[in-house]
Formats: structure tokens, sequence, C-alpha cells
């Protein structure tokens, strides 16, 4: 574990950092998994573009985790989005979702992902949260397993198309985010 991690709320300032990682974290997982002409094309400058969007409608609640004033990772999270099948809309199991967590390929292993989830699922409780739940490429054997070792469930999954190709989905869940705090 990285003693030195610094986490703070994310900011439209913070955007060029966090399309940057989120270039390096999609180099870095999905190498063989997606189509590399489109690994190719996933640009900085076009994540930008699509984080400013985010950021300006207020969709994000993005936290970064810093080392020694380096951005090395982000999550962003907020109320559900993407629900497992089967959901019902009226009493759904999962109020939140955790949209996108990444870090910089040489900080992965270090404790950094699962600090930034952990303050992720803080602020959830916060806003009165008690469930979330997370959509990761079937492919991507590491995710998986860091989000299995903090007892996520499998609880659905579905075919998304990335560039030309079609990939499964699968979608983690926790009926009781306090579960994350103690792992």
């Amino acid at each position: 574990m990285t003693n030195n991690v610094e986490i703070s709320q994310a900011t439209k300032d913070d955007i060029p950092d966090i399309a940057a990682i989120h270039v390096a974290g999609w180099q870095g997982a999905y190498g063989g998994l997606v189509d590399q002409t489109y690994l190719d094309n996933f640009t900085v400058d076009h994540r930008i573009e699509k984080w400013t969007e985010h950021f300006d409608n207020g969709e994000s609640q993005a936290l970064m985790a810093y080392i020694d004033d380096k951005a090395v990772g982000f999550v962003d999270y907020g109320s559900l989005k993407t629900a497992p099948p089967g959901t019902s809309k009226i009493r759904p199991l999962y109020s939140s979702e955790i949209y996108a967590l990444y870090l910089k390929p040489d900080y992965l292993r270090q404790g950094i992902g699962t600090a930034l989830t952990k303050e992720a699922v803080k602020n959830l409780k916060e806003q009165k949260h008690q469930s979330t739940c997370l959509w990761v490429l079937e492919g991507n054997k590491q995710a998986r397993a860091f989000y299995e070792q903090l007892g996520g469930q499998r609880i659905g999954k579905k075919m998304i198309e990335i560039g030309p190709n079609k990939l499964k989905e699968l979608c983690y869940g926790w009926r009781d985010i306090s579960n994350i705090l103690e792992k």
C-alpha cells in the first residue's frame, strides 16, 4: 500500500489529468480485448471533450488520487445510470453506480484503487445510498479480481459494442456498501 496517497474532490481543472489517466487505463487494461485501432484512436483530446461535457452536466462526483502532487488515478460515481438486467425501476436493488475507476498502469496493485473506492463509498453513504454496482468487461480479469476482493457479486451481464466488436460486460453489485469499507 502506498502511504502517501492523497485523495481529493476532482474539479474541472483536473479534466486533462482525468482524460490522460482514462486513456492510459484503457490502453493498459484493454489491449488484446478491444480492437487495437479503436484503442489507438482513444485519445486524450476526445476524452477531455467527453469529461468536460460530463462535468458541465453536473453528473460528476469524481475523486482524484495524487502521489507527490502527481495525478495517478480517479473514480467517478453517482446515482444509478445503468441498472443491472431485471432490476425493478420502482424498487431498485441498487441506488448508486461507480461509473469509472482508472489508474495509471504503473500504479496498479498499490492500494490506490481500494482507497479511491472506499472514499467514493463514504461519500455515497453520506448521500444516503446503501448499495452500488458497476460494469466491467468480462475479459478484464484483473479488474474483476479486484472487485471480487472487495466483495462484489456478479449480478448481470450484457453485450456492448466497442469499435467493431461486441463484448460481454459484467455487472458487479454490493447490496450493502458498508462491506466495502471493511475490506
